[in-house]
């Protein structure tokens, strides 16, 4: 993405983002945070407990772990990782280098690379099953609509498919296969044919991201571990929604969390989900007969937390890069 589309997608986002304050009104805003600000401690702790649920399921990826990667190494790598992420402005893939720069002295470089793409894959399919799982309440809560059951079923058809897509690359392996697809296209063929030739060791990497399968029990605990932590992500809004006054309203706040990020995920280009993350609660609160100006209010709530967060996790480079630095991969 050149430069230019980069300051365009910034300014739309914050375009949205101020348009969304002015309507809510930021005196309503502050009042509405500052009386909530409590809720972010729990936050923090609900988090922290999703995240031990990230960095258990990496761990049961990697088969033959050694007994040195410990789940507390694991665990500083997976915050300090998603704490990129979020500093990242775009793609959210900041992270990942970092956390196979973090595993290589412990894993070897091609089980740190196998590895933390085998976890990116799995951690999209938990959030494409979690968000298939909402679709049925937010057709009953949602308005009964044309519109909004074409974009729940057009959503569910192409996350399923993605779903079953993301599948089948972490058992058969990508690498190799990527490869392939690059020399289709014309203008990347020059890359496909740098790359080709290292097809040994994009071979030893498809290796490495497909051996958890040789154990399917396995891959179905790292499965259900993620799964889980998934899900607890989803109880934020249900605090949240709590602590605007909304009481414990959880199939309401689940659709929330899972309808509401369909939205970034479609507006993933604008950096660090300006805009794309207070529209789509102010839009689905809306939807749900609530209050849009909370769901502006939830949303940034939801921020402050990522924020939080992303302070810890940059903290957390200071503990996990304690241990000796082995060859970083290239």
């Amino acid at each position: 993405m050149n430069r230019f589309v980069r300051i365009g997608a910034f300014v739309l986002g914050a375009t949205v983002l101020a348009i969304l304050i002015v309507h809510s009104g930021p005196a309503m805003l502050w009042h509405t945070l500052r009386d909530s600000l409590w809720v972010v401690g729990p936050l923090i702790a609900l988090w922290a407990l999703v995240y031990a649920c990230n960095a258990r399921a990496w761990q049961l990826l990697i088969p033959r772990r050694p007994a040195r990667f410990t789940f507390w190494r694991a665990y500083l790598l997976s915050i300090s990782s998603f704490a990129m992420n979020y500093a990242t402005p775009v793609f959210s893939l900041g992270g990942e280098p970092l956390k196979v720069s973090g595993a290589t002295p412990l894993l070897g470089k091609h089980r740190a690379v196998g590895s933390v793409v085998g976890f990116r894959f799995l951690h999209a399919i938990s959030h494409i099953i979690v968000f298939l799982s909402a679709v049925i309440p937010a057709a009953i809560l949602l308005p009964h609509t044309l519109p909004i059951f074409i974009i729940l079923g057009v959503s569910a058809l192409a996350f399923a498919g993605a779903a079953a897509f993301l599948l089948s690359q972490h058992r058969d392996g990508i690498f190799e296969r990527g490869v392939a697809l690059l020399g289709r296209l014309r203008p990347l063929r020059r890359l496909a044919r740098r790359l080709e030739e290292n097809r040994g060791r994009l071979k030893e990497l498809d290796d490495e991201l497909t051996a958890i399968h040789a154990a399917p029990g396995k891959f179905k605990w790292a499965l259900a571990t993620e799964l889980g932590g998934r899900m607890l992500s989803t109880l934020e809004y249900t605090i949240i929604f709590y602590a605007l006054g909304l009481g414990f309203d959880f199939p309401k706040a689940f659709v929330v969390a899972n309808i509401s990020s369909l939205f970034t995920n479609l507006l993933f280009f604008l950096p660090f989900e300006m805009g794309s993350k207070e529209g789509g609660a102010f839009v689905v609160f809306a939807w749900l007969g609530l209050d849009p100006k909370l769901g502006t209010s939830a949303a940034l709530l939801s921020r402050v937390r990522e924020l939080a967060w992303m302070a810890i996790g940059l903290s957390a480079l200071l503990l996990a890069g304690g241990e000796p630095a082995g060859r970083s991969p290239t």
